[in-house]
């Protein structure tokens, strides 16, 4: 099949987002499909959220879209999250493809984060809650990375047999040596500083593991252009212990990460799934993780789980796997062997595939794109 995926903003980058396409594509084309990749393009400042410039960019990523369809005959439009899905819809009217959306979050829950007031948290609500409503049913199939966002989106309509919850997993041609050790009391968060990750609890976990362990430090590796979000983050003074990278590439997060004693994940946003756990997987390391956001981490065995907002729980977890260097490398062992599993990865593109299979066989739909090819310019 010839496929055209979309994401609206820069590519390449390291937002869990982009990653997530980038395997996908690789996977789709080691299949034998054609893959186009429809995107901002390189080059691109990666600040998310609601911005007037983005207008432009989506504005732009459509006519690339609409104008890639026609001249390279694509068979699947596959956008992932809203803004990519709205250019989809779009597309798909015009020229008759079948379009899946890739749900990678609830909007109802991310976008007010992105507002300074409680008037525009509240508007920004309603229009998450909106869109939440809307754009998934507009799509011939939906695909969401947990359960609770396909529960989410059969509430508001999405029929259960266009629906379909597919989880990330490692991609194992991604998989890299595990490196030996890492500093002492080093720990690790590794991802964008966006208001649902949480980070202002982890600011405040770290006070509490510096006074039960003086010596932890704590490293936040994020993109290039986390300026903005970093001052706003530590302002004034910086933390005591705490670092925040700026990285260049994805290359240098995971060699950061490597460096971890102990990965974290404080989020509680329960309808996405965190890239950034894979990561850690991948890199071997043990995890604390928000009980939101601990998809995919079995409790004990390849992590530890701990109750949303609980500061003295998290940083006591934390603090105990600093001092047990033989709990640190179960839980790490066992979290890299959890994300080896080539057939999971192969699942991910089987399911995928059906679903493509599936849109292009709809009833009807060889007439709709019929029709539409007798005006195609």
């Amino acid at each position: 099949m010839r496929v055209a995926l979309v994401v609206c903003g820069p590519f390449p980058a390291f937002r869990g987002s982009q990653v997530l396409v980038g395997h996908i594509a690789d996977g789709l084309r080691s299949r034998g499909h054609v893959v186009r990749l429809v995107t901002y393009g390189g080059g691109l400042d990666d600040r998310p959220g609601p911005r007037p410039v983005r207008v432009l960019f989506d504005a732009a990523l459509l006519v690339r879209l609409v104008t890639l369809v026609w001249r390279e005959r694509i068979d699947i439009i596959h956008a992932h999250n809203y803004e990519a899905a709205i250019a989809g819809i779009v597309a798909a009217r015009l020229t008759g493809r079948p379009l899946v959306y890739h749900g990678h979050s609830a909007m109802a829950d991310e976008l007010p984060l992105y507002a300074s007031s409680v008037t525009m948290r509240r508007l920004c609500a309603r229009l998450g809650r909106f869109v939440d409503r809307q754009v998934p049913r507009q799509a011939d199939f939906c695909i969401a990375v947990t359960d609770e966002l396909g529960a989410r989106l059969r509430r508001v309509g999405v029929r259960a047999e266009a629906l379909a919850c597919i989880e990330p997993v490692a991609a194992p041609d991604d998989l890299r040596p595990v490196a030996d050790g890492g500093e002492e009391a080093l720990v690790c968060y590794a991802g964008n500083l966006d208001g649902y990750q949480n980070l202002e609890f982890l600011l405040a976990t770290f006070r509490r593991v510096r006074t039960l362990e003086p010596s932890a430090r704590l490293v936040l590796v994020t993109h290039a252009d986390a300026h903005a979000n970093a001052t706003r983050l530590i302002a004034g003074a910086p933390e005591a212990g705490v670092e925040i990278v700026l990285a260049a590439s994805y290359d240098e997060v995971r060699a950061r990460l490597a460096r971890a004693t102990v990965a974290v994940c404080p989020r509680t946003e329960r309808s996405g799934f965190p890239m950034k756990l894979l990561n850690y997987m991948a890199e071997g390391k043990a995890i604390v993780a928000s009980a939101g956001s601990a998809k995919g981490v079995v409790p004990g065995v390849t992590g530890l789980v701990v109750p949303d907002g609980d500061v003295d729980a998290f940083a006591q977890a934390v603090v105990d796997l600093l001092r047990d260097p033989a709990a640190r490398a179960r839980l790490g062992r066992a979290a890299r062997a959890s994300v080896e599993d080539r057939a999971a990865w192969e699942n991910v593109l089987d399911r995928i595939e059906a679903v493509y299979h599936r849109v292009t066989a709809a009833p009807g739909l060889a007439a709709v794109r019929a029709a539409v090819r007798g005006v195609q310019p």
